[in-house]
C-alpha cells in the first residue's frame, strides 16, 4: 500500500473538504483585502470570490479544478491544494457607482475570518479525535 492510499484511508472526506474550505477562504482574503487597500483607488470596482459557489463545485467533483503544477514530480491532482488554482475566472466583479464600501468589506473580512477560525477549530477537532484513536489502539 503507497502513502497516498494509506493517506486516503487516514483521512476521510471532511478532512478534505475542510482543508479545501480554508483554501477558499484564503483566496477570498487576497481578493477582499485588495479591495480594502484599492478603497481609495478612483474607478476601482470591488471584487468577490464566490465561496459557496466555489466550495460546492470542488466538494461535488474536485477532478474537474484545474491545478497548476510548479514542478513535474509534485503529487497527482487529487492530492494538490486549491491555493494553486487559478482563480481570476472566479472572482466577480461587484460594480457600485460609489466605488468600495469600506464598511461592508470590513465586515466580509471579518466573516470570512471567523469562517476560517471556525474551520481550523473543525480541523483541531478531527485531528483530536484521531490522535485519541491511535492512543486508544495501543
Amino acid at each position: 500500500m503507497d502513502k497516498i492510499e494509506i493517506g486516503k484511508k487516514l483521512f476521510d472526506q471532511t478532512v478534505g473538504v475542510l482543508n479545501r474550505s480554508l483554501d477558499v477562504r484564503t483566496v477570498r482574503h487576497r481578493v477582499l483585502s485588495s479591495n480594502v487597500a484599492n478603497a481609495e483607488t478612483p474607478n476601482y470596482t470591488s471584487k468577490d470570490l464566490p465561496f459557496q459557489k466555489i466550495l460546492e463545485r470542488s466538494v461535488e467533483n474536485s477532478s474537474t479544478i484545474p491545478l497548476q503544477k510548479t514542478h513535474p514530480q509534485h503529487f497527482p491532482e487529487s492530492g494538490s491544494s486549491l491555493l494553486t488554482t487559478d482563480w481570476s475566472s472566479e472572482v466577480e466583479s461587484q460594480p457600485n457607482e460609489e466605488g468600495v464600501n469600506i464598511d461592508q468589506e470590513m465586515a466580509k473580512l471579518a466573516e470570512n475570518n471567523l469562517m476560517f477560525q471556525a474551520g481550523i477549530q473543525s480541523l483541531v477537532k478531527k485531528l483530536e479525535a484521531l490522535k485519541m484513536t491511535i492512543a486508544e489502539g495501543r
